[in-house]
């Protein structure tokens, strides 16, 4: 999800330009703010809502050129109808009250979530913003993630036990045996691909398979998910020259930026947003990003028959979505064998949900699901 502009510095930017202000510390509902690095080094920003004793644990990956607190929380704008967006204040930007992540937690869910990698405050494959190795390398990222939480949370579980006198295991077999609420994962645009890929790729290792074991996945939402972008790859500046050059580029010119950006114009204020967040880069992916991007669709069409049957499937999307298509998410949906799946479709909303008018009923949509989910489980 990219807006039409662009930033003139195409390094990786890192720490917050709020100039200390607090205000913007507390607008965004003060999440627990940390770092882990990555396999390949790279230093990953988290952000952790948390309530006391959840009834789930819910993981939220944003999308292209987003960021976690972009995408899941309000902005401090005033809107001028559709067309456009006024910016209130820059430093103050990301507001919790209101917000989806707000609503979880009133549910009594933790939220947590991460910049993916050269994005937002985390750092990027060669110092650059939105610029990967390989596609898979942020479904590693998020998996990682999704461990050293469930591990902290088990950590903590047991430190609380030794306290009271209850916890006679080993920390090896608390971490192991503690059971904590269910996990969900959610995505938007790229990160609905991202989470359903990391499904498939939880049923393709069986090592991994293990672990879900462990971590308790019980449910996966796709909003607006990256799943087909059929009908932008029949435009003839893709038809005839950034797909048949994509791996030639990728190969010789991987850092060059040449694939033009989208700009969403069934609600023209949403490009206004994108432009205010000091956070978002507005640049073009560079030519290996946009063919991980190409290949990323193939790969998660290709191994459907190894997400997990038993993980429930939520696909939320609009028949009018202008950027990955209906028909080939509801392809895709017909195809997925899974013993709980369901197809939320939209008639009104185009491709940035979170944000778009009717997102309420999208959230309420959601909060639903995971809850009768959770109170089942």
């Amino acid at each position: 999800m990219v807006a039409n502009q662009s930033r003139e510095n195409d390094k990786q930017k890192g720490g917050s330009s709020s100039g200390g202000n607090k205000k913007n510390e507390k607008l965004d509902g003060r999440p627990k703010i940390d770092t882990f690095n990555n396999k390949n080094g790279l230093a990953i920003k988290t952000y952790a809502w948390e309530v006391k004793n959840p009834v789930a644990i819910l993981f939220l990956v944003h999308g292209l050129s987003g960021n976690a607190r972009f995408e899941y929380l309000r902005h401090n704008i005033t809107l001028v109808g559709y067309e456009k967006a006024i910016l209130n204040d820059a430093d103050n930007f990301y507001i919790y009250k209101g917000s989806w992540i707000e609503e979880f937690n009133k549910k009594g869910m933790s939220v947590y979530g991460l910049d993916l990698q050269g994005h937002g405050l985390s750092e990027g494959w060669e110092n650059l913003i939105k610029h990967v190795r390989e596609f898979d390398d942020m479904v590693y990222d998020v998996l990682q993630f999704i461990n050293r939480v469930h591990d902290t949370l088990c950590l903590e579980k047991y430190k609380s036990n030794l306290n009271s006198g209850e916890n006679s295991n080993s920390l090896h077999n608390n971490i192991i045996n503690t059971k904590l609420p269910p996990f969900y994962i959610m995505g938007q645009s790229m990160g609905g691909n991202i989470i359903l890929r990391l499904l498939e790729t939880i049923g393709k290792s069986k090592d991994i398979t293990a672990n879900n074991n462990k971590i308790n996945i019980r449910g996966a939402i796709s909003l607006a998910g990256m799943i087909s972008i059929e009908e932008i790859l029949k435009k003839p500046s893709y038809k005839y020259f950034y797909i048949p050059f994509a791996k030639v580029l990728s190969s010789a010119f991987p850092s060059l930026r040449i694939v033009p950006p989208l700009e969403f114009k069934k609600f023209p204020y949403i490009n206004n947003i994108f432009e205010f967040d000091k956070y978002v880069s507005l640049r073009p992916v560079t030519c290996r990003f946009a063919y991980e991007l190409l290949r990323a669709i193939q790969n998660l069409n290709n191994d459907i028959s190894y997400l997990p049957k038993d993980v429930p499937l939520l696909f939320v999307h609009s028949r009018e979505d202008s950027a990955c298509f209906f028909n080939g998410v509801q392809t895709f949906f017909n195809n997925v064998e899974s013993n709980n799946k369901e197809l939320f479709a939209l008639d009104d909303m185009d491709h940035v949900l979170t944000m778009e008018p009717g997102n309420e009923r999208i959230l309420k949509k959601v909060t639903e699901w995971i809850l009768n989910l959770s109170s089942s489980s």
